[in-house]
């Protein structure tokens, strides 16, 4: 393996490959101290999110996908053009997705790291304007579009949320949504049961 100055441990044969690919290490270099990302450069917020990995899901089944999300979500915000809408093909998380595809196979991965930000841009909806039923429909396409994979997306958005400078407010409310719709549907399963 080569050696690569990075504030974290790169693990496995895939993770070696993207770290060595050139335009992810142009991509982690990117960034400047701001709000929600006071590290500044994205290198310090995957060190920060792999160091959450560990900590909430060391010995999980998700720790590896987890690790790969982390390791490219938001690598590729460098790759944005702001003269354009910040949407579909220009927005950082599809960006990521396509740099991924090279190296991963897994569409459930690859849906976290497209999808990344679509909960915390759903209960932005409600926080910044009061439109919290925009904000429901919007969680609820994101739920649909991830479907069985739920569980893998809001552990990512746990590890990427519990960092220096986010609130967990936004997590807190996605995650409580979440599980009320879940309650629902078993709700409605078992009185389907009972017919």
């Amino acid at each position: 393996m080569t050696e690569l100055s990075l504030p974290f441990l790169i693990e496995g044969d895939v993770e070696q490959r993207i770290a060595e690919h050139p335009d992810w290490l142009e991509g982690i270099e990117f960034g400047r101290p701001r709000h929600g990302h006071p590290e500044g450069q994205i290198k310090f917020h995957i060190a920060a999110v792999l160091g959450n990995v560990e900590k909430f899901f060391d010995g999980s089944p998700f720790r590896r996908d987890l690790r790969l999300i982390t390791l490219i979500h938001d690598s590729f915000k460098y790759r944005v053009d702001k003269s354009k809408s910040r949407c579909g093909e220009n927005h950082h998380g599809m960006i990521a997705r396509r740099f991924a595809e090279s190296f991963i196979d897994d569409e459930s991965v690859l849906d976290v790291i497209e999808l990344h930000d679509d909960a915390y841009n759903s209960w932005q909806c409600g926080n910044r304007d009061g439109r919290w039923d925009k904000a429901e429909r919007r969680a609820t396409t994101l739920i649909g579009r991830i479907g069985k994979n739920i569980d893998l997306y809001l552990a990512f958005y746990r590890c990427d949320n519990f960092t220096e400078g986010k609130e967990s407010n936004c997590f807190e409310w996605f995650d409580d949504f979440v599980a009320n719709i879940q309650n629902e549907t078993s709700a409605g399963s078992r009185n389907d049961d009972d017919h």
